[in-house]
């Protein structure tokens, strides 16, 4: 089978567009990205915010020359523990204006001495060593995690100053506006770090300043100062498997990274392949990792797959994060239960009723009342983040017209209840009726429980962190078997001690590891890495 893409930084910036697939709802978030005001773009893993950002930011380049462009990755604000109050908001400005220097550097585009004065507190009057200097300040915040230092941020410009200097900036380069990129916002298990960015992405706005950024539903914090009706537009990138265009759309994302073979099978087995496509319930990443692991587009692997698939490894990487961070564990632990042991069976006897009624109707949906305990909802939150489930609106009229918001349950995992899942899914998928559910009222019985469930503080992320930090790299699945070996074979056996080694470390330790695979594997195991902190 063919290798894919299964994450955005994998990619070069060179392929990005050739990889593309974009419909109308795509379009529209494109738009939105591109526009002149701030947009927020909510996804589950792997359903493609990265992607999409990436596409609009060479958009942006190749239709506005008097635009640029800063695409900021904050995929390692899981790292970042210090006494600083405002420590992940003073991270984020150093990235932010480094990147931005950066940025500009490869442009060729100048930057007065007394704009890079006013980047910096520290008397810095060139860009060189403000660059420098920002640098050093990102470093001392990303290693904090090791001895919890206070860094030194008395260099760093006020809010004011960096808007008054990007302005500048732009007066004199004759530019339009900045666009940033903010990927992975902030950790979704540390809502302080989230109500920081929310707060800077407030700040920041400005006549010649837009920034976008992608966050994940349920488990975003906004904070108290920033409303999302009024301070942004708020998009969310998701794909229906009731589209009319669904099947088609997926179909073009595989094709543009498969291998002839690959192609000749999809083609003479579309059916089976839609199945896998329906399954995904709309989430890229998931088709790709289910074709990756098939080893041949047959009913037997088909069926194989989904049952493997939805059926465990799904819920296993839901249930890991409980392991990584324990203050969730139990809420989200109780989560699965309530889903596995209440939910799926209550809406598998509704679609059983249906059938011996001879009623051609079936369902993945379910329904909860609004005032359910918030135990219960910050559960089926974590079950959105994960992409079990997805949350389909709010305020929904149910039966006594009773308002509760609406869930759908991934395709794949109600399907890989059959015995045979291709052969059902046909009639299955034919009869989906969106208003057709179960409904869970505000007490009721399958709550039991949920009331114990109580959030758990930063110290126990950090104890979480330091845990993480010594599993071995045998975890990191994106590291070949070879990769791990030679890694061991020098003393690299820990995540934390992975993470400690530059490239440089790595050429001087492994023997036969030249440049281009030191940076292919410390990138691979970093980006892994990370994606394995931040759940």
């Amino acid at each position: 089978m063919s290798e894919f893409y299964l994450r955005t930084e994998s990619i070069k910036q060179s392929d990005i567009m050739s990889l593309s697939v974009v419909n109308s709802s795509d379009r529209g978030i494109l738009d939105a990205l591109k526009s002149n005001e701030p947009c927020l773009l909510e996804g589950s893993r792997g359903t493609g915010k990265s992607f999409l950002m990436r596409v609009a930011e060479l958009e942006l380049e190749a239709g506005n020359k008097a635009c640029v462009t800063v695409f900021v990755p904050f995929n390692k604000s899981s790292l970042i523990t210090t006494d600083d109050s405002l420590q992940f908001y003073h991270w984020m400005m150093a990235k932010t204006l480094k990147y931005l220097l950066n940025k500009l550097r490869k442009l060729g585009l100048v930057v007065s001495g007394l704009t890079a004065n006013l980047l910096s507190n520290d008397n810095n009057d060139t860009e060189e060593r403000v660059e420098l200097s920002l640098k050093n300040i990102v470093r001392l915040f990303e290693d904090s995690y090791k001895n919890n230092k206070t860094v030194d941020i008395s260099s760093l410009p006020d809010i004011e100053e960096v808007k008054e200097a990007i302005q500048t900036i732009c007066e004199e380069n004759d530019l339009d506006r900045i666009v940033f990129f903010f990927d992975e916002a902030a950790h979704v298990f540390r809502p302080e770090q989230q109500r920081q960015f929310f707060s800077l992405f407030k700040d920041l706005r400005s006549p010649y300043i837009t920034c976008n950024a992608a966050i994940y539903p349920g488990v975003t914090h906004f904070g108290d100062s920033f409303e999302l009706i009024h301070d942004c537009i708020y998009k969310k990138l998701e794909r229906s498997i009731s589209d009319p265009d669904y099947l088609d759309y997926f179909k073009d994302i595989v094709i543009k990274q498969s291998d002839d073979s690959l192609k000749d099978e999809i083609e003479a087995q579309r059916d089976l392949f839609n199945t896998l496509a329906l399954s995904s319930g709309g989430n890229p990443r998931m088709l790709l990792r289910t074709l990756q692991d098939i080893t041949k587009i047959n009913t037997k692997g088909v069926n194989g797959i989904i049952k493997s698939f939805y059926r465990t490894q799904i819920w296993s990487e839901h249930t890991d994060l409980g392991e990584k961070y324990k203050g969730h564990r139990e809420v989200i632990d109780w989560g699965r239960d309530f889903l596995e042991n209440s939910v799926i069976p209550r809406v598998e006897e509704y679609n059983k009723t249906r059938i011996e009624k001879g009623t051609d109707e079936s369902t993945i949906y379910f329904w909860i009342h609004k005032d359910a305990p918030e135990s219960v909802k910050e559960a089926l939150r974590l079950l959105t983040y994960t992409g079990i489930i997805r949350k389909i609106d709010s305020s929904y009229r149910a039966t006594r017209s009773e308002l509760g918001s609406r869930y759908e349950i991934k395709y794949g995992c109600m399907l890989s209840l059959e015995s045979t899942p291709h052969s059902d899914s046909k009639d299955f998928y034919k009869n989906l009726a969106i208003k057709k559910f179960p409904e869970f009222g505000k007490n009721h019985p399958a709550y039991a429980g949920s009331e114990k469930l109580l959030k758990k503080d930063e110290q126990q992320y950090e104890e979480s962190l330091r845990s993480l930090l010594q599993k071995p790299i045998d975890v990191l699945v994106a590291l070949t078997d070879w990769q791990k070996e030679r890694l061991k074979s020098v003393g690299i056996n820990t995540i934390e001690q992975l993470h400690n080694n530059s490239e440089d470390s790595l050429i001087e330790k492994i023997y036969g590891v030249g440049p281009a695979r030191a940076r292919s594997m410390k990138n691979t195991a970093t980006a892994e890495l990370l994606e394995y902190i931040s759940g």
